[in-house]
């Protein structure tokens, strides 16, 4: 053999040793001489490209240069091909929204476990959404949620002219990377986009809930809410302008707690009426809620007409909670017209007639009763036979909606009254 299996080309026979011995050039010796030059040859590799390599060949840590792209599935891939991850890369994406193609070049003739791709997306998706890549088969796109399970995609998961990432995972692609509304763990990825309420188009009976996005209040992902009308005077039914009371009907002069609500396997957001702060009767399989503020209703079961600013409810009308004549200095307890909640600030006035005379001063103290005065207002001067006069104050109330107060004066004579202008709700 002209190799020894390592690579040296062995001669068969030395014609100056054979001519030493007075060996003759034969024609035998010399056929075996270039059999073997020739099988050497043929083991060896054509440049021009005719050799077929039968064997892998051991490159002893050297390096191949100057080799051109791989352009086909078989094809070698240069280490310039890795860095720009060109053969990865889907390019613009076809098809329309929800159902893509791609068309990479190679085609790829299968889909592996693993393979990974970046693509550019030719348009928004409206939902749930598909890839087929180079014919292969549409496979759809998914997304991880909070828990780590995987999800269809929302609306504007995918947005056009923008990058993004899928792994295929043997049954399905993931999007990796972006974890939007249902997806993300609370606060990893998505700012909340707060929803706000307002009274509807009906004052009477409907709120209005902004689009956005909302974190559950367990902690265990966020959701995104399109805009919809709840009516507070009928049971809840899926959807926009339709009921939103969680149970019983509607009462008069009733605090209801308004939410967002996402059911995890329809992938829905909606929106309900409360009377019980923090537990809402939810409808079948929606698990997830967020508290978006309260309302108040009037003695006829309407809603009272209010503005809501970031956090700041203020009531059109202003409630009229107590009218009194205080014989004593002491500390008394009032319920006024705010949620009946903790976390809450009222926005209150003080009115009064007063025919004394003497410094008339308004002490208040936040709730629970014993804690340290909050505020003390003065209300009129050292003059007498003052009438109409109002003071605007703050106080914190309990979840029963009561503060203490006690108005610190002499010679009482007069008629004393607490409003409601409205409240700010720190829970929001």
């Amino acid at each position: 053999m002209p190799r020894n299996g390592s690579g040296t080309f062995n001669r068969i026979y030395n014609w100056a040793t054979d001519a030493g011995n007075g060996i003759d050039i034969e024609p035998s010796r010399m056929d075996g001489e270039f059999d073997g030059l020739a099988t050497g040859l043929s083991n060896s590799i054509a440049k021009d490209g005719q050799t077929t390599i039968t064997a892998n060949i051991p490159f002893n840590s050297k390096k191949i240069t100057t080799l051109a792209n791989g352009s086909a599935r078989t094809d070698s891939i240069a280490l310039g091909q890795v860095q720009d991850g060109t053969y990865r890369t889907l390019g613009t994406l076809g098809g329309s929204a929800d159902t893509y193609t791609a068309t990479p070049s190679p085609a790829i003739t299968a889909y592996a476990t693993g393979s990974e791709f970046n693509l550019k997306v030719n348009a928004d998706n409206t939902g749930a959404s598909t890839l087929n890549v180079s014919a292969v088969a549409a496979k759809n796109i998914k997304k991880y949620d909070g828990a780590g399970s995987k999800i269809d995609l929302e609306a504007g998961d995918l947005q056009q002219d923008q990058y993004y990432k899928v792994i295929y995972d043997g049954t399905d692609f993931v999007l990796i990377g972006k974890n939007p509304a249902t997806t993300s763990t609370t606060g990893t990825t998505l700012l909340p986009d707060q929803i706000t309420i307002s009274n509807g188009t009906d004052l009477d009976h409907d709120i209005d809930f902004t689009a956005g996005n909302f974190n559950f209040d367990d902690g265990s992902g966020q959701a995104v809410a399109t805009a919809l009308t709840k009516q507070i005077d009928a049971s809840w039914v899926a959807g926009d302008n339709a009921g939103g009371l969680d149970t019983g009907s509607v009462a008069a002069d009733t605090f209801y707690y308004c939410y967002s609500i996402y059911n995890p396997t329809t992938q829905t957001s909606d929106a309900i009426f409360t009377t019980t702060y923090n537990s809402p009767t939810l409808p079948s399989g929606y698990t997830k809620k967020k508290y978006q503020g309260a309302i108040f209703t009037d003695g006829s079961s309407n809603i009272r007409v209010f503005r809501k600013t970031k956090n700041l409810f203020k009531l059109d009308s202003q409630i009229i909670d107590h009218l009194l004549s205080p014989t004593s200095t002491v500390y008394a307890s009032y319920v006024m017209s705010v949620p009946k909640i903790d976390n809450i600030l009222g926005v209150f006035e003080s009115e009064f007639s007063y025919t004394g005379s003497g410094v008339v001063t308004l002490n208040c103290r936040a709730r629970p009763t014993g804690s340290s005065a909050f505020g003390s207002y003065v209300l009129g001067g050292a003059v007498s036979g003052f009438t109409g006069r109002r003071i605007p104050f703050y106080e914190i109330t309990n979840n029963s909606g009561q503060i203490d107060v006690v108005w610190d004066f002499t010679a009482p004579n007069g008629l004393f009254g607490l409003i409601t202008n409205g409240w700010i709700d720190n829970n929001l």
